[in-house]
């Protein structure tokens, strides 16, 4: 859980109450110089932090804004939450950093297994014939790799053999496998393949770190803070944190957004003051990982409609990110068609045209003509947009809160 701790100059909580942690008079003279009288001191002092800690915590959580981030998988719910700890949180990322590198390893590995099962399903044809001797080595990682699960950061999951969820394991492999990575990611077959199927189930971060091969297998590597966001971890279970964002003070609960943990997001609905809801325009032309049939970017449209409609939900909120408009710009100039995947649209293949039709089609899922929804197209791994966006959120939350309020 991430605190920001809050704080005015006459030392009391941002609420204006008194603490309730008791401290100890510190008397002259009360401790000597000594060792042991020294180590007590710290002591007491470091109790006394962990107890306005505490209090902080427990008046930030009595107060201030609650705000869900709900979407579908794959759309950025979590990258969004990591942006916060990066920018609003105590310890920024470094809680994590240690942990995301076999997160880091595992996403180099699984993008090159997709790459080529893309380029075979595509028929497409090795540029350096020798180079298939690698392509059997990733082939034979399917399995392997199949067993894995990086679900909760640091938490591996139980059913998975220990010497799988092994740390010194997993980077054995990993340094096996790199000469492999390296000479397919520069075949012409994985590059073509990577450029023109824009349909294959592939990490949005694939590039980024196949790019960065050689950095990320140096026995030495610690994950920067891009490398944190630009990881894959999927979420399974909903969690709570705590920011102070430009004095005001949320707690944001960031849940999974497979189909089947869906049903778990209903106890978190009530008092809700806003929702940002995720969705990835780039998902336009695939299917969704539980129904290839169905598309992804419909399936989201079909859920912003049960949320934007929710009768819990009538005087919430809500923000909608059109996210990953990077992949998204990067699919229309490779020459993917939006209307080949949404017949309804007419207009030109260019990047405006297509976005103002996306919004239109989340705008008018929400049935009350009256309630506003905001949207914002965003790139969840670009922490300096980021940081502008979340400070407009925060100016539309703040107001949209004054006049449901009747303040404003």
């Amino acid at each position: 859980m991430e605190l920001q701790q809050v704080s005015r100059s006459n030392g009391t909580p941002s609420n204006g109450s008194s603490s309730s942690v008791n401290l100890a008079p510190l008397l002259t003279g009360q401790f000597s110089n000594s060792r042991s009288d020294q180590k007590k001191a710290k002591a007491l002092s470091d109790a006394i932090d962990r107890s306005l800690r505490a209090d902080r915590e427990r008046q930030l959580r009595e107060g201030g804004i609650k705000l869900l981030i709900l979407g579908p998988s794959e759309t950025g719910k979590t990258t969004v939450l990591k942006q916060l700890k990066l920018l609003y949180g105590r310890k920024g990322l470094d809680v994590e950093r240690q942990t995301y590198r076999r997160v880091v390893h595992l996403n180099v590995m699984k993008a090159m297994q997709a790459l080529v099962e893309g380029m075979e399903q595509a028929n497409i044809q090795l540029g350096n014939p020798q180079n298939a001797v690698h392509v059997e080595t990733v082939r034979r990682l399917e399995t392997t790799l199949k067993r894995y699960s990086i679900t909760t950061v640091g938490v591996p999951n139980p059913a998975i053999p220990r010497k799988i969820t092994d740390a010194k394991a997993e980077t054995d492999m990993f340094a096996d496998m790199v000469p492999a990575i390296k000479s397919l990611w520069a075949d012409p077959g994985i590059q073509k393949t990577f450029d023109t199927c824009t349909q294959i189930s592939i990490q949005d971060s694939a590039k980024y770190f196949l790019d960065a091969v050689d950095r990320v297998a140096d026995p030495e590597y610690v994950p920067t803070d891009d490398d944190i966001l630009q990881a894959r971890v999927r979420t399974l279970a909903v969690s709570e944190h705590i920011f102070d964002i430009d004095g005001v003070a949320y707690r944001i609960y960031d849940v999974g957004g497979q189909k089947s943990l869906r049903k778990y997001w209903v106890p978190y609905f009530d008092d809700v003051d806003a929702i940002i809801f995720m969705s990835a325009i780039s998902a336009y032309d695939q299917g969704c990982e539980d129904n290839p049939n169905l598309n992804r970017l419909q399936d989201c449209l079909l859920l912003f409609n049960e949320i934007s409609n929710h009768k819990l939900f009538l005087h919430t909120s809500m923000i909608v990110f059109l996210n990953k408009i990077d992949i998204f710009q990067r699919k229309l100039l490779s020459g993917s068609m939006v209307n080949r995947y949404f017949p309804d649209y007419n207009g030109p293949n260019d990047y405006f045209s297509t976005t103002v039709f996306f919004q239109y089609r989340f705008l008018e899922q929400c049935k009350d003509l009256q309630k506003q929804v905001y949207t914002h197209f965003t790139h969840a791994t670009d922490t300096k947009q980021m940081k502008v966006i979340v400070v407009a959120v925060n100016v539309i939350i703040q107001r949209l809160n004054l006049r449901n309020s009747g303040l404003l």
